[in-house]
């Protein structure tokens, strides 16, 4: 304390929490008085002061309990509690209204006003904050569940799950032959390529079908630009007045690895990306200027997207990429006991054709463990890139004909080559 703190007896530390409480009580309060502005006071349970004044009352009953009477803190939980109820059931007999949102809100504002006087003040803050956007976005919600679809649904939760309940119980140690598994960085990956592809299937579903095929191509990238190359290939044979329309969706869909995979080297390794920044420009630059070109130089239509994408969120698809990580590490740490780098290397290559992504994971996480060298494992990720992108070519011309070979796949071959020099140039590969 300060000398002025210390003669007139100021804790401003604890006013300071208070203040915190009263604030809190202020953010929750405003949002259920701009709610129920229109009913008059006496009808309403609580508006913006009757919130103000709970919160404070949760803070100044946490401060008389320190630091060792938490009972009184309890009685006046209790009290609260019982008002809280008490004007439920009012609302109900009079009003018919069966919601207890409010009365909800009421009892946990109460609660963050005690947390944040008892130690906790920016937890309670950010809590009280996020409690009010929640009440604040009820008819977005509401519309959005409106809209949901079962599978939407599931995905959602299968997501929830992998993030609270699986990723929590894996064990956070190296297991498996030569140590070279650690089941909670292996669920840590899964959790991340989930998250993407969750990102690019509701974008696809949100704004695929009204801003057309390049907009569904570039989101569903995001989740598969292998899918969208397969789809919009087959599209290709029978929609022959969107050929070059389809084809661009393609490209844009493969320029779209790229940053996905700079996503994920940078929660995983970020000191990989330097030395692959100009692979991985060569890789979408090429696409993209072929669909600037085509977006530039020609007038198309822009059909209603129609893509499909299959859930990248079911469990089944979650756990076989967790089995394909297993696998991938350890037949790098035992083809690089046996073969060296090139064991390295021919696992990157076969294992790209399928997924770049698990490749580009188990690669950087081998690096950061220090299991595997740095540069071998810049030079497996660029080759599995390469690999990859060759893959999407050979996949367009085999399911579109001759049009995707001399379009889709003519680029895909040219941004493999400049790809390829990069990599030599840069990484000695």
């Amino acid at each position: 304390m300060t000398a002025i703190e210390s003669f007139f007896g100021i804790d401003t530390a604890l006013w300071h929490r208070l203040a915190i409480a009263l604030g809190i009580g202020l953010i929750v309060g405003l949002e259920r008085g701009w709610k129920t502005r229109d009913q008059h006071g006496g009808q309403r349970l609580a508006g913006l002061r009757t919130f103000a004044v709970t919160a404070l009352c949760g803070g100044v009953l946490a401060a008389i309990s320190l630091p060792d009477r938490f009972a009184v803190l309890a009685a006046g939980t209790l009290v609260v509690g019982a008002l809280v109820v008490g004007g439920y059931l009012i609302t109900v007999r009079e009003q018919r209204d069966f919601g207890m949102t409010t009365e909800l809100a009421m009892l946990t504002t109460f609660g963050l006003g005690a947390v944040a006087v008892l130690g906790a003040p920016f937890e309670a803050t950010a809590a009280a904050i996020v409690m009010a956007l929640l009440l604040g976005f009820k008819a977005e919600f509401h519309a959005a569940i409106e809209k949901l679809e079962r599978q939407e649904l599931l995905a959602t939760l299968q997501l929830a799950a992998i993030a609270a309940v699986l990723l929590p119980l894996l064990p956070n140690r190296d297991l498996g032959p030569w140590g070279a598994v650690n089941p909670r960085v292996v669920g840590m990956l899964v959790l991340l390529i989930a998250g993407l592809s969750y990102v690019g299937y509701f974008a696809v579903r949100t704004l695929g079908a009204r801003l057309g095929l390049t907009l569904t191509a570039l989101f569903g990238g995001l989740s598969s630009s292998t899918a969208v190359t397969v789809a919009y290939a087959r599209r290709a044979r029978t929609e022959t007045a969107h050929r070059v329309l389809l084809g661009a969706g393609i490209l844009l869909a493969a320029a779209t690895m790229v940053p996905r995979l700079v996503v994920e080297l940078s929660a995983v390794n970020r000191s990989l990306l330097a030395a692959l920044a100009p692979t991985f420009a060569a890789l979408m630059l090429v696409p993209l200027v072929a669909v600037l070109y085509v977006v530039v130089s020609r007038r198309h239509g822009t059909a209603s997207g129609g893509l499909e994408l299959s859930n990248p969120l079911q469990l089944r698809a979650a756990l076989g990429f967790g089995a394909l990580l297993i696998v991938l590490f350890v037949a790098t740490e035992g083809l690089r006991r046996w073969l060296g780098d090139t064991g390295t290397y021919a696992v990157a290559a076969i294992a790209a054709v399928l997924d770049v992504d698990a490749v580009t994971l188990a690669m950087a996480e081998d690096a950061a463990r220090g299991t595997l060298d740095p540069l071998t494992a810049q030079r497996a990720i660029a080759l599995a890139a390469l690999v990859n992108t060759g893959a999407k070519g050979v996949l367009a011309a085999a399911f579109g004909g001759v049009p995707m070979l001399r379009s889709a796949s003519a680029v895909l071959g040219a941004a493999l080559l400049a790809g390829a020099v990069t990599a030599i140039v840069t990484l000695g590969a």
